[in-house]
């Protein structure tokens, strides 16, 4: 699982489309998610929930 602001979004996309071969599944955080949850390509606050 792979947390990401705007702009880091396609990377963490293509990042599970590698690992996994199979498209991924994007959530929106809600506003208390997105508190304590950092980008993990930078420390944005993170905005998507990106999963297999």
């Amino acid at each position: 699982m792979y947390f990401s602001c705007s702009e880091h979004i396609d990377m963490a996309i293509e990042d599970i489309v590698d690992y996994y071969a199979l498209p991924p599944k994007i959530d929106k955080l809600t506003e208390e998610e997105q508190l304590s949850t950092a980008c993990k390509y930078c420390d944005s606050k993170a905005l998507y929930r990106i999963d297999k």
